[in-house]
């Protein structure tokens, strides 16, 4: 189906046409060309029904050899999500891009890219994609173009290359192996090959790249660093969509490799990444800081349910990733707003939020409530299914819990920015728009399953009854137990909250820790 290639051009010519003819309401090409690939992608949607989707091979060479491009329902899925955002990254920054058309066309460019990596179908492909995404989104990073964000930049840059060579090692294994890598044919081979050391070998070698892509422990410091660099827009892209782009690799190929080994061990590394991710949370005071870390928090829950790559697992970590998506990216352009209107980013020197934008600090609130899973919230409905998909695996369950309990307490924190006396900020209707964008599909999530029911076709409405008693019950003890830990010994800055804050890895030891990672899926994979 052709038609889904404008989704990959369209945005790309765009961007081409915005920077090259700098002509009076140029800018307003975007906005014909966003309303088109909506069009689009909702036509695509009411097309693949019950099908398994769509795909063809470009200048007509056969599957073996050629590039095919696949829109299939985990593609339509984020293809969905990723419009949506851009919508509201249009609007936010809609004066920007009229005033730096520099800036509009590495933005609308990057959407092309994105939208082209979703729906790549073979392993080279997507490396391909991949690396223009990292180029752009590191020029992204860089843009204030001070020495903090070009060390931040170059070190994303660096990291996640020396990340992708692994993938490179891991698709060279596989093309060695089987003489095609067209992900489709792939999936009729290597199953019945994953005995095959070498086959468990290149998958090891994708899995470790994408987790330094989508920030896995250890192997996430690039991560807080690229946030407090970068512009809240290129924050609010990453948190929302870019780190998410090595978890819906790790599908696709999952669902290629079909494998029986590593799941256990990856849904406990995922156990490992939101813990410390909410711990480091915890500790900081930087309000962008505690932003970056609590993503690293809630893609380790991801990570723990799609390593289950089937059943609920797979459904509540894609659901997970729609929520948080939504929320994080809200909160990210709307603390942007707050650091551009104070010029502040701690914690304990915001004040007044609430008196100086009531319309932005219930949208705030709102999306703090997603994260923390209140009930009737998307982000209730996806931790629920994620902790019911590990309940047979008794610490994961046990410590899901702490996760709670810790995503609370960094939460508490995070509301303090509400109250006091603040002057009134002037919020334009174009970035008020921007932050409904990203609210109302949050808020739909967490009352209606229809849209991940379609695309996964399981029901799901079990998860969406009125919580009970003992839910209820649960929560209250989390969010009494959350107040007395932050009273006692967040607000009075424990010794230890204080070593975490300041702690830091240099380039050479998170490259250590990468072959540290590596090393420990082969070990398990191999010895254990």
């Amino acid at each position: 189906m052709t038609q889904t290639l404008f989704l990959i051009f369209l945005p790309i010519i765009t961007a081409v046409t915005i920077y090259s003819f700098k002509i009076k309401h140029i800018e307003k090409l975007v906005l014909i060309m966003q309303s088109s690939i909506t069009f689009i992608i909702l036509d695509t949607y009411t097309k693949i029904g019950h099908s398994q989707g769509f795909a063809f091979v470009l200048g007509g060479y056969s599957k073996v050899s050629g590039i095919e491009l696949k829109m299939d329902r985990i593609a339509l899925a984020f293809s969905i999500l990723a419009i949506i955002i851009w919508w509201a990254l249009i609007f936010y920054n809609y004066d920007k891009i009229k005033n730096d058309l520099r800036f509009g066309f590495f933005l609308i460019f990057l959407e092309g890219v994105f939208l082209g990596f979703l729906q790549a179908n073979d392993f080279f492909t997507i490396f391909v994609f991949i690396e223009l995404m990292t180029i752009i989104s590191t020029i992204l990073i860089v843009y204030k173009r001070d020495s903090y964000s070009f060390r931040a930049g170059f070190y994303y840059l660096l990291f996640n290359s020396i990340g992708m060579m692994f993938y490179l090692i891991g698709v060279a294994v596989i093309y060695q192996s089987i003489g095609t890598l067209n992900m489709t044919l792939a999936k009729e081979i290597l199953p019945s090959m994953f005995s095959n050391p070498f086959i468990q070998m290149s998958y090891i070698f994708i899995i470790v790249s994408m987790g330094v892509k989508s920030a896995f422990f250890p192997v996430y410091n690039w991560l807080p660093k690229a946030h407090g660099a970068a512009p809240a827009a290129v924050s609010a892209l990453l948190s929302g969509l870019l780190v998410k782009s090595g978890l819906y690799v790790f599908i696709k190929i999952g669902l290629v490799f079909q494998p029986w080994l590593l799941k256990e061990y990856l849904l406990y590394i995922g156990l490992i990444t939101s813990l410390s991710g909410t711990i480091f949370a915890i500790s900081q005071k930087d309000i962008k800081q505690l932003l970056a870390f609590s993503s690293i928090s809630q893609i380790g829950i991801m990570l723990m349910a799609i390593s289950r790559l089937s059943g609920y697992g797979l459904v509540g970590g894609v659901y997970h990733i729609f929520s948080h998506a939504f929320a994080k990216s809200l909160l990210f352009l709307t603390v942007g707003l707050i650091i551009n209107k104070t010029n502040k980013r701690r914690l304990n020197e915001i004040r007044g939020v609430y008196e100086s934008s009531p319309f932005m600090s219930i949208l705030m609130i709102l999306s703090l409530f997603s994260l923390i899973g209140l009930p009737m919230f998307s982000g209730y409905i996806s931790k629920d299914i994620v902790k019911y998909s590990v309940k047979d695996f008794g610490i994961a369950y046990l410590l899901f819990s702490f996760i709670n309990i810790g995503t609370l307490i960094y939460t508490l924190k995070f509301f303090q920015i509400f109250k006091g006396k603040g002057t009134k900020y002037n919020i334009n209707i174009k970035t008020k728009i921007s932050f409904l964008i990203l609210l109302i599909p949050a808020l739909i999530l967490g009352l209606n399953p229809t849209f991940i029911e379609n695309i996964f076709m399981i029901k799901i409405d079990y998860f969406f009854g009125n919580p009970n008693i003992i839910m209820i019950f649960e929560y209250f003890i989390f969010v009494v137990l959350a107040i007395f830990i932050n009273k006692n010994y967040v607000e009075k800055e424990h010794k230890i909250l204080y070593k975490l804050r300041h702690f830091n890895l240099s380039f050479e030891n998170s490259v250590f820790l990468l072959v540290i990672f590596l090393f420990s899926l082969i070990s398990f994979n191999f010895i254990i």
